[in-house]
This record gives structure tokens, C-alpha cells and sequence, in this order.
């Protein structure tokens, strides 16, 4: 899926140009850093305290760069191609900011705005679910609220998108950014505790028209909403209500209070999550989804739908595989995910040398330490590298959890065992999988 910058779209926002442009010029979006930059794309260089980005655009083209927005007092390096096409402006990032509002105007998708606390990621899944049932979706799995992220999402949007969907983490600033530059139609506001009523700010690019779907087992009538407010969750006077839950084995059932009397169904991991989905039903049933289509999405939904891999069980235990990126959101989202899925008696978390994608980020690692804590009641960690997160939890000095240390796999099988067998949840971060594989295979032949 990519975006649709024609001509016509970049001179709106640029009158300098050098290199062969013509009529039928057409990009897939833009990009502001050269390693992630894909083919067909524009290279938008950024100055920071760390380096002049316009120093990259020879490797920006080697990966694919079909044009580059250019400040204007910066000299051209003299090895350019004469052919490519160079868009001088004031302001690279006020330029593709300017284009990517037009560009919003232009494509006029549903703008949907998710907040909260770690269950947004999963609240944006399962809306990409149900929505997909019936709408042409545009996300990102990125970035998470940065405000170059948001404007590469919106650039790379097919025109023929129905609805654009984007998580914010609950940062007063970025959710004021993205609010404006969105201008949501819809928001949803996954958890509102006094913890996050920093959310509220989600509000500030909406219209009066504009809904907000919110977690109204809380006291959200205290603030001064300007848009139309829709309550989901337990208590009495929400308007999407959540009663009737039952668990069935696999599943977990529920009602919504007024949707037809209909047993909604979700994995029985997903139990703790009831909450959220019915701000997500609230919503379609807002856009016109029947509740049959929206039932058939839910019935649907596997945990790769959120990042998780979920690789069977032994005995009662259950192992995910984390298969996601290794971002600091990413980190808040699988933990959270973890503290949250269905009932054990013990949660834990492996980490196996390290984060695979990035193994020499001990920021990263003690950053993975820093959200350790209860319900989590174990952590194991293989591996030099990994050690780097059993020495940040010896800082943090949390005596709640069981941490424990292994040089290599051949010292660790008897504990993983013991895990097994016992009713956990273990999420599991690293690329050994094959070992844990074969001792839940041997562990379920008995």
C-alpha cells in the first residue's frame, strides 16, 4: 500500500525546482531517515544536534530515493545525478507537513485517534479487525506518536483509503500534535485514570462533531469535553455496557446492553480485554457496521492479530513468542500485555541473548527491566547480553520478582520445565524458540 504524491500535490508546496519533474511524477511517500527509506520514496533531510541529514542523500538515493525536498541555503553535493528531481524550500519539515495536510484533505479518510495506557496497540488491532470487515484501512506499526512518523503515515496513505487509524501514546505533547494535524473524527480513550488524564488532549484537534469513545468506569464527567462523549465498559450508565461474561473453554463470551442480545466472542486470553473491544463495537456501530459483521470479526481474531505469538500449551501453561520490534512502545505494550492475559499463577517473562534486532542496546535492555513488576512474577534472562537486564533489575532492587540468571541454554531446561508444568504465562523474547518448541512437544507426548 502506498501513498499517491503527484506533481501537482509538491507544487503546492514548492515553486523551486531543479532535475527532470514532469507532469507524470508520482512518489509513495516520504521518508526522513535514509536507512528506512524504500524504493519510490522522497528523502526529506532533518538538521538535529547529531547531523545535517542533507550529508545523506547520496545513500538515500542508493536506497531508492526518487526525489529530495532541499533546504535552500545548503549547498548541493556536485556527485547528484542532473536528472534528479530536487525541491528547494525554507523548511523541509514545514513543507511535507503543509503537503500531508492537503494530501488528508484530498484522500478525506475516517481519522481515528487511539489513547491510553499499553492496551491502545492492542484496542488499534482489534479495530483494524472489525473496520476491515467493510473499510479499505490505513495504519502504522511505527513511531508511535512521533511527529515525523505521522507524517510519513500519511503521505504513504493509498488514496482509495476509508479509514486512517493511529495510536498516541498518553503525551500531552504528542497528542496535541497529532490531534491537530489529524483532525479525528473518532477517539478512543482506552483507559481514563487520574494516572492518564493527560488523554484529554486527544480533544484539542477535533471538531465539535468529532466523537470520543471512553473508559467510563471512571469519573469522566469531571472534564469540560467539547466533543460528543460515548461511555463503554462495566458501570450502570455507560452506553455500550459490557454484562453476560462467560468463559467457555477457549473463549470468553459477552453482551453489549442494546446490540441485539448478541454473544460477542474472543479468545479466552483476551478475557481481561473485554473492556476495550466494546469501545471498539461502540465505534462501529457509530460507522454503520452491522453487529452480525462486527460478531464475525471478533470470532476471528488470533493473537498474531496482536503481535503475540501463541505456540500451544503444556500441561497449563501457556508460551507466547514476541514477535514485534524492539521500540520502547513495543517494550510497554508486550509487558503490558503479559501483566493482562487471562488468569496464572505465574507470569514470566524470558529473555534469551538479548534483543536479537539490536543485541548491543544495553539502553534498550535496562529500559525492558525499568516495566518489570507484579503481576510478573518471574523473569529469566540467557546469555551475556541479556544479563544487561538482570543487572538493571538488581538496581531497581524490586524483591517481588524471581529473577534468575543463566550462562547458557544447557543450565536453563530444568527451570523452563518447571515452568511448564506449573500454569504459566511465559513470553518469551529471542530467537531460540526451536528449544522451547521441543520441550512443550515432549512435555505433551507424555
Amino acid at each position: 500500500m502506498n501513498g499517491h504524491i503527484d506533481s501537482q500535490l509538491i507544487k503546492s508546496v514548492c515553486s523551486e525546482i531543479e532535475g527532470t519533474f514532469t507532469i507524470t511524477f508520482m512518489a509513495k511517500g516520504v521518508c526522513f531517515d535514509m536507512n528506512r527509506l524504500k524504493e519510490g520514496e522522497i528523502f526529506v533531510p532533518m538538521n538535529d544536534q547529531r547531523y545535517d541529514g542533507h550529508q545523506f542523500i547520496e545513500t538515500a538515493i542508493e536506497n531508492g530515493a526518487v526525489a529530495t525536498f532541499w533546504k535552500k541555503d545548503h549547498d548541493l553535493p556536485p556527485t547528484l545525478p542532473n536528472n534528479f528531481p530536487i525541491f528547494f524550500v525554507d523548511d523541509p519539515l514545514e513543507a511535507v507537513e503543509k503537503m500531508a495536510d492537503r494530501y488528508l484533505f484530498e484522500v478525506d479518510p475516517v481519522r481515528i485517534a487511539i489513547t491510553g495506557d499499553y492496551s491502545r496497540f492492542s484496542t488499534k488491532a482489534v479495530m483494524k479487525r472489525v473496520l476491515g470487515k467493510s473499510y479499505t484501512i490505513h495504519d502504522t506499526t511505527e513511531g508511535s506518536g512521533n511527529q515525523l512518523y505521522v507524517i510519513e503515515t500519511i503521505l504513504s496513505m493509498p488514496n482509495e483509503t476509508d479509514a486512517l487509524i493511529y495510536e498516541v501514546p498518553s503525551s500531552k505533547e504528542k497528542l496535541s500534535y497529532v490531534s491537530k494535524l489529524l483532525q479525528p473524527s473518532f477517539a478512543i480513550i482506552t483507559e481514563m485514570d487520574e494516572m492518564n488524564r493527560t488523554s484529554t488532549h486527544i480533544e484539542d484537534g477535533m471538531k465539535r462533531s468529532g466523537t470520543l469513545f471512553i473508559d467510563g468506569d471512571f469519573d469522566v464527567d469531571q472534564y469540560d469535553w467539547t466533543a460528543d462523549v460515548m461511555k463503554f465498559g462495566y458501570a450502570e450508565d455507560n452506553i455500550f455496557k459490557v454484562h453476560k461474561v462467560e468463559r467457555k473453554e477457549e473463549v470468553v463470551t459477552f453482551q453489549i446492553a442494546g446490540v441485539l442480545f448478541m454473544d460477542f466472542e474472543l479468545p479466552v486470553l483476551l478475557s481481561r480485554h473485554i473492556k476495550p473491544v466494546a469501545g471498539v463495537i461502540g465505534m462501529a456501530i457509530h460507522l454503520g457496521l452491522g453487529a452480525d459483521k462486527i460478531y464475525s470479526a471478533l470470532k476471528s481474531l488470533t493473537l498474531e492479530d496482536l503481535s503475540l505469538d501463541h505456540i500451544g500449551m503444556a500441561e497449563k501453561s501457556v508460551v507466547l513468542f514476541d514477535h514485534g520490534n524492539v521500540e520502547e512502545s513495543d517494550v510497554e505494550y508486550s509487558l503490558g500485555m503479559v501483566k493482562h492475559l487471562h488468569d496464572f499463577d505465574r507470569r514470566v517473562v524470558i529473555v534469551d541473548e538479548g534483543f536479537q534486532a539490536n543485541p548491543l542496546d544495553k539502553t534498550l535492555h535496562e529500559t525492558f527491566a525499568m516495566h518489570m513488576s507484579p503481576p510478573i512474577t518471574d523473569v529469566i534472562t540467557i546469555g551475556e547480553k541479556a544479563f544487561w537486564v538482570t543487572e538493571a533489575l538488581k538496581r531497581v532492587g524490586d524483591d517481588k520478582l524471581n529473577n534468575k540468571h543463566f550462562n547458557n541454554h544447557a543450565e536453563a531446561i530444568d527451570t523452563f520445565k518447571e515452568l511448564l508444568e506449573s500454569s504459566s504465562l511465559i513470553l518469551y523474547r529471542g530467537a531460540n524458540r526451536e528449544l522451547l518448541e521441543q520441550i512443550i512437544n515432549e512435555l505433551n507426548r507424555r
